[in-house]
């Protein structure tokens, strides 16, 4: 098999096409858990447990993936990579647990959100084979994975529930699914850009996991943005309002899934342009990317103002009814959202880890304080608001940690008039 470079545009299109797949099936999971139920109860679990997967997820893959791209002298070897995945992967189920015990004390939601995560930690520990291939600029291997990791994924998930299983088998099943696709497909074709049998010394271990805890943290921080909005939600409305904001706001996942995946190919060569310092060219494809990431959600607000009613009430009926008003709202959060994690995600090729983290913290904090406060006075379209406004405030310290650093390398000073290298 061939292991030569696609272009720039080849492996945005694999990684396109597959992670909007893959994107779309996870959203129709939250529709078959609906449609087969005949309530929001089910909804309720699957979105309780997808807020704390979300949080699991940066402590598993410890944030790693921007790392492992952009290591261009490959300081650390694809072995190490995968043999401290086996590490986080692991041990971050401990603070998780631990987490989620605090969040509810209802031990049915506890113990399936457990058996959520272990789809979630196959997840997790595949991407290092993703960070293998999109080094090698192959992201087709990931594309087709994630594609059939989707539909696979929603078929093993929805046969349970369609014969009378309960959510937690469904669980059980998809996991069994992405753990075979995990070692029969992505292990094999990550072999080709290097070695898959795990190889680390334990003082390498405690050296990534002391440097890069502000990036775990940074990741971790970020998805609790959402995370603890919902779940103040869950506390104040119930686990079924959570159901039905989480139904009428996971398409919009889609927002944020088709912008990244256009930007992610593109990561590698931003670190390659800030490698050879040419700043100028890194600026100017950041706003590029920047502009299309605000038009692009701005299309799909309009979209979902003028049709968006009609498309939930084909998918759920009139039971969705009073969620209607949530769509729009659930859009504009998720551009947001996903500017800001390209935001970030750039600092982080720059190693400017600290502001990364600073940032992030910053929209972590406003969230806690200001969502139960959103969520009285709009009702579930307060979560929309409290993430809109926390990752505006994070986007604004982002820019200025990434200005402080330009000037502190003193490459260049950024005004308009000395654009220059």
């Amino acid at each position: 098999m061939s292991t030569t470079s696609l272009s720039v545009r080849q492996n945005m299109l694999w990684n396109t096409i597959g992670c909007l797949i893959y994107q779309a099936c996870l959203w129709l999971m939250t529709i078959t858990v609906v449609l087969v139920s005949g309530n929001y109860a089910n909804s309720g679990i699957l979105a309780f447990a997808m807020s704390i997967g979300n949080i699991y997820y940066p402590f598993a893959t410890y944030n790693m993936r921007t790392i492992q791209i952009s290591d261009l002298t490959s300081e650390i070897s694809s072995s190490e990579y995968i043999a401290f995945r086996y590490v986080t992967v692991g041990f971050a189920f401990i603070p998780i647990v631990i987490y989620i015990m605090l969040s509810t004390s209802d031990l049915s939601l506890m113990f399936s959100t457990i058996l959520w995560l272990l789809f979630k930690a196959d997840e997790a520990f595949c991407a290092v084979f993703y960070g293998m291939e999109q080094k090698a600029e192959r992201m087709d291997f990931i594309g087709i994975s994630q594609a059939v990791r989707g539909i696979g994924g929603l078929l093993f998930f929805s046969a349970p529930l369609y014969f009378g299983l309960s959510i937690n088998v469904a669980f059980i099943s998809l996991s069994f699914f992405c753990i075979t696709v995990t070692w029969l497909y992505d292990a094999r074709h990550a072999s080709f850009f290097g070695s898959v049998i795990p190889k680390i010394q334990i003082t390498l271990v405690f050296r990534l996991i002391k440097q890069y805890l502000p990036v775990v943290l940074t990741a971790v921080f970020f998805g609790a943005v959402v995370s603890v909005s919902r779940q103040q939600l869950a506390q104040i409305g119930g686990t079924e309002e959570l159901g039905v904001y989480a139904a009428v706001a996971t398409p919009t996942v889609l927002v944020q899934a088709a912008a990244s995946f256009l930007y992610g190919p593109l990561m590698v060569g931003f670190a390659e342009k800030w490698h050879e310092h040419n700043h100028k060219e890194f600026i100017v494809e950041y706003l590029r990317v920047a502009a299309f990431i605000v038009m692009f959600t701005m299309l799909i607000s309009l979209a979902c103002s003028l049709f968006g009613d009609k498309m939930l009430l084909l998918l759920f009926g009139s039971s969705i009814s009073r969620g209607v008003s949530y769509l729009v709202p659930a859009v504009i959060a998720t551009g947001l959202t996903t500017l800001f994690a390209f935001s970030y995600d750039l600092l982080v090729v720059i190693r400017e880890t600290w502001g990364a983290f600073l940032s992030t913290t910053a929209a972590l904090l406003c969230s806690y304080l200001i969502s139960s406060i959103f969520i009285h006075h709009f009702g579930s379209n307060g979560v929309s608001y409290a993430v809109s406004t926390s990752f505006i405030l994070g986007l604004v310290l982002a820019i200025v940690f990434f200005v402080r650093r330009l000037n502190t390398i003193n490459r260049f000073i950024f005004q308009p008039n000395k654009l220059s290298r």
